[in-house]
């Protein structure tokens, strides 16, 4: 009855602990999955970020094609028809 009681003891003493390590799971389980959550939306603007310096960089290229220096003068000089 003794070692019974022991095994029994013991069973209850790892059921705690084990109960401590789960809650210390979940805690750790909730503020990864947080951080996850802010990496993302920092990881989201980086992107918009990105998506808006190349549209502003096609947007300059595409104007100083359009307004070429060269070309400018080469048609203020030609004749009008």
């Amino acid at each position: 009855i003794r070692q019974v009681n022991q095994a029994l003891e013991e069973l209850n003493q790892m059921t705690m602990e084990n109960a401590q390590f789960s809650e210390v799971n979940a805690k750790s389980s909730s503020q990864l999955s947080q951080q996850a959550e802010e990496l993302s939306a920092v990881v989201h603007q980086f992107r918009l970020w990105e998506e808006e310096e190349e549209e502003r960089e096609e947007t300059e290229h595409s104007l100083s094609a359009l307004t070429d220096p060269e070309e400018l003068e080469a048609g203020e000089t030609a004749p009008a028809n």
